[in-house]
């Protein structure tokens, strides 16, 4: 596996540590619950999750719609792939697990109906994000709709001045300058709505055009 593509998350960083260290940093269980809530769900849907890690946006995806969703999750790390299987059994959630990286994705074209990525893209390289961006494009379905979740330039809160260190180590050029809509574009992907989670990270909802 090629490391150079983003940050591994190894023993001591993934894993159940990896989940205890993000529940610090406010990505527990009530940050998940909220992309969820954003996501254009519907029953039935093939939902993929780049960078899926411990997979904690599919369990809360699927929790919120009864599990009446299929859901898919690609990351470069096995560890945060073995402990998001244990997650999805504890949970009685079916759990479509690969490793890999998420600009090069195992899939035909027009598998999902949905394609999200939650603050896994500043963990990558600009390669990989740009990437990442043109497969979600291949393989989702016509009308189907890519969520871009990230760090983003903040606005104003008391959470931004609290968090400042980690939001400006995970800041790039794409999402603090939002190139995001651009790059998108270039993928048939047009921007429909974004809205702050926080007030250092953004969700960016575009639907594949016909």
């Amino acid at each position: 596996m090629n490391h150079t593509k983003g940050n591994y998350f190894g023993w001591l960083f993934g894993g159940k540590h990896y989940d205890f260290f993000a529940t610090i940093l406010g990505f527990g269980n009530a940050y998940y619950n909220q992309v969820a809530e954003i996501l254009p769900l519907e029953n039935g849907m093939s939902v993929l999750d780049l960078g899926c890690g411990t997979e904690s946006v599919g369990i809360a995806i699927s929790r919120y719609h009864r599990r009446d969703v299929e859901i898919h999750g690609v990351d470069l790390s096995g560890t945060q792939l073995d402990y998001a299987a244990v997650k999805g059994t504890r949970s009685g959630i079916d759990l479509n697990l690969y490793r890999g990286s998420m600009d090069l994705l195992p899939f035909n074209d027009g598998s999902f109906d949905l394609v999200v990525t939650s603050v896994a893209f500043c963990e990558t390289t600009s390669e990989v994000r740009k990437g990442a961006i043109m497969e979600a494009s291949r393989v989702l379905k016509d009308k189907g709709f890519f969520a871009i979740v990230d760090c983003a330039k903040p606005i104003l809160g008391l959470d931004t001045v609290m968090m400042l260190p980690f939001f400006m180590f995970k800041e790039t050029a794409e999402s603090w300058n939002n190139h995001y809509p651009e790059i998108c574009r270039e993928n048939d992907l047009i921007l429909e709505k974004e809205v702050y989670i926080k007030s250092y990270v953004k969700c960016q909802l575009f639907r594949k055009a016909d």
